[in-house]
């Protein structure tokens, strides 16, 4: 098998999600510079193709003992057993937060390196999954974590039928899920959204639209996304996708 049939061709960012990465950009800035002037530490991304989320950077810039995680939509992988190290930040599709991350060390998107004969999900401090290699039953109290809760698995299984129903319903995208577009109005996906939250039991959270995409088209496609720390979910209207 060459390249041309593993590789899929580059394509441009639609207008609205390019709209939303930069809007997450913005409001992340200032907690990562909060983070370097405390503890002057280094993060960077790893890149793995296809399996990045847009918001998946919220929730992993600050540390601390945190009982529940509140951060459904994605995990962490760290390279090494240090908040200082590299991380890969990834969609959770309801598995095991470590069985996401031994994925991409088998699949070598980690680094260099073998891969760990262990794997510890930790709970950070704004409530994000955090999953580090791991060398005994204490690495999530060595880094001053909690260990996952036995809760995490039911929540992030229910948060996953919740994202996917909302993406099959809008005929939207999410991850490496692509879908067949749907033209909506922004009443038409705002219902969508709102009957899904309803029927699941997030009828807390509540809905954004990312540009002006709507007021631009009779309809158009819609991107997904989600924000658990602000408990939203985003759409983002595509009309030039």
């Amino acid at each position: 098998m060459n390249d041309e049939t593993r590789i899929p061709a580059q394509r441009d960012l639609p207008p609205g999600r390019l709209q939303l990465r930069k809007e997450h950009l913005v409001r992340e800035v200032p907690m990562w510079d909060r983070a370097a002037q405390r503890r002057r530490r280094r993060l960077a991304l790893v890149v793995v193709p296809a399996v990045f989320a847009v918001l998946a950077v919220t929730g992993f810039t600050t540390y601390a003992l945190t009982r529940e995680p509140t951060h459904l939509e994605s995990v962490g992988c760290f390279e090494t057993a240090d908040l200082d190290g590299n991380i890969a930040i990834v969609n959770a599709d309801g598995r095991a937060p470590t069985a996401i991350c031994a994925e991409l060390w088998r699949q070598g998107d980690m680094g260099p390196g073998p891969a760990p004969e262990s794997l510890a999900a930790c709970v950070l401090e704004t409530g994000a999954v955090g999953v580090f290699p791991s060398s005994g039953k204490e690495t999530c109290e060595h880094l001053g974590l909690a260990d996952l809760p036995p809760t995490y698995a039911a929540e992030a299984e229910r948060f996953a039928a919740l994202r996917d129903a909302i993406a099959a319903e809008l005929g939207a995208s999410y991850g490496s899920t692509e879908r067949d577009p749907k033209c909506l109005r922004e009443e038409e996906a705002r219902a969508i959204v709102r009957s899904e939250l309803a029927a699941r039991g997030y009828e807390d959270w509540s809905i954004d639209v990312i540009g002006s995409g709507f007021t631009e088209s009779p309809c158009v496609a819609v991107g997904l996304g989600f924000d658990g720390e602000r408990k939203v979910v985003l759409l983002v209207p595509e009309p030039d996708a």
